[in-house]
């Protein structure tokens, strides 16, 4: 499992926020990325569904780190080594001043 800060996300990055929705419903970010809340995720669903082979990384944000920590274990634990927690989640994010939706 990896690291990474939010600034190190582009709108090329495979992002996945595993908040709830009404979290997100709140605020998300503006790069295009796929909600799956933690706890409706799936790894193995979610791999096949994306058609992942295992060399993109997943970009795992919530809002602080806590959940993205706990789905890259499942991912892991999944056989999916490519995963990457975006430290910090959305309230980093907010801080470095990536785009950010806001409803």
């Amino acid at each position: 499992m990896k690291f990474i800060k939010p600034r190190d996300l582009t709108a090329q990055s495979f992002i996945l926020d595993v908040r709830d929705e009404i979290e997100h419903d709140e605020e998300s970010l503006a790069y295009k990325h796929v909600l799956e809340p933690l706890d409706t995720l799936k790894p193995e669903i979610f791999i096949k569904e994306h058609k992942l082979s295992g060399k993109e990384t997943i970009n795992i944000i919530c809002s602080s780190g806590g959940r993205s920590s706990q789905a890259a274990k499942m991912f892991e634990q999944s056989g999916y080594k490519n995963v990457a927690v975006v430290i910090g989640g959305m309230v980093e994010a907010d801080y470095e001043g990536l785009p950010i939706v806001r409803n």
